[in-house]
């Protein structure tokens, strides 16, 4: 169960974080970049839990790459849905009537 929640809090603060530090440095994603970060975020957790999950002594030996591949779920799933969330509150609106 410690890993699974350290799975989540990783994924979670490496959206967080990741938005309060580009905040705080000034700079603002324009949207093509906005969407892609956080698949490209997705990618880096998914390595990282690949690599450090299954060897981990937290979890017995059989249960290390079903675990991984639930992070690795879990991972584009939450990531995706951020980017699924802003690609629909910013995505842009045809005007009716012209074509």
């Amino acid at each position: 169960m410690a890993v699974v929640i350290g799975g989540v809090i990783i994924i979670w603060l490496g959206l967080t974080m990741g938005a309060a530090g580009l905040r705080w440095l000034g700079v603002e994603l324009h949207y093509p970049a906005r969407l892609a970060a956080p698949v490209l975020l997705a990618v880096l957790e998914t390595v990282l839990f690949l690599l450090f999950v299954p060897g981990t002594a937290l979890l017995p030996p059989s249960w290390g790459w079903p675990m991984a591949g639930g992070l690795v779920a879990a991972a584009w799933l939450i990531n995706g849905a951020v980017a699924g969330l802003d690609w629909h509150r910013n995505r842009p609106v045809k005007e009716e009537g012209v074509s």
